[in-house]
């Protein structure tokens, strides 16, 4: 997914445009989205990763999973508090 700014610089306006109209669920989402993407390589069998980070990133993955449950009376993308990712 590209940043507004990157939609424009482009001259895709239309897609900028749509990006900045976006509902604070949707930016969680495309955000969320992005981060479960990132890393999806943490949870492949043979990740450099040890049993116990491997599990430290599962639990952060559940956490982004679960954001719209945890966060269902939120009204704006600010409200949303992300987890915090691994080290």
């Amino acid at each position: 997914m590209h940043s507004i700014d990157e939609l424009i610089a482009s001259g895709d306006l239309a897609a900028a445009l749509a990006a900045g109209a976006e509902d604070h669920w949707g930016k969680t989402r495309r955000l969320r989205a992005e981060l479960l993407q990132e890393s999806d390589r943490t949870q492949l069998v043979d990740a450099p990763f040890t049993d116990s980070k491997k599990a430290e990133w599962a639990t952060y993955r559940q956490a982004l999973r679960d954001l719209p449950i945890t966060y269902s009376s939120a009204t704006s993308f600010e409200e949303i508090i992300f987890p915090t990712k691994p080290e």
